[in-house]
């Protein structure tokens, strides 16, 4: 597992709809001591979005993760842009106690297992066509 505090995950459903790839799945997340297990409906459609929702369950009253991925205008075929928009609300006062608390550690740590997935899997990201060797500034 790449994702920070994600120690397990399993598939229970999968299903195409059109251009989409739908799964159903079944995520534990361990943190500070706490284990909890919730289950999300992940919505793939390549390559411009991949959307993760939670049941309303014990964990989350909701939880949307949206990744969404554009071409780079100065070089589509080797970069892309990547907004992600992650929208949460825990259904434990505790748990929102330890979320706000740690937040931007977690942030940090997810953007960093990101990257270092993409670099695992894609391998280096390609030379900025915008800046040269000579001049780092790209002036």
């Amino acid at each position: 597992m790449f994702i920070p505090f994600c120690t397990n995950s399993q598939v229970l459903e999968t299903r195409q709809s059109d251009q989409k790839k739908i799964l159903t799945a079944a995520l534990e997340v361990k943190f500070l001591g706490f284990s909890e297990t919730y289950v999300s409906e992940v919505t793939c459609e390549r390559p411009s979005y991949v959307q993760a929702v939670a049941s309303s369950d014990a964990l989350f009253r909701h939880l949307t993760a949206l990744w969404q991925f554009a071409p780079h205008g100065g070089s589509p075929s080797t970069h892309c842009n990547l907004a992600f928009h992650l929208e949460f609300e825990f259904a434990s006062p505790l748990h929102a106690q330890l979320a706000n608390a740690f937040f931007d550690q977690i942030n940090d740590l997810m953007i960093t297992a990101f990257e270092k997935r993409c670099k695992e899997i894609y391998g280096l990201p390609a030379p900025d066509s915008c800046t040269s060797p000579d001049t780092p500034d790209g002036e």
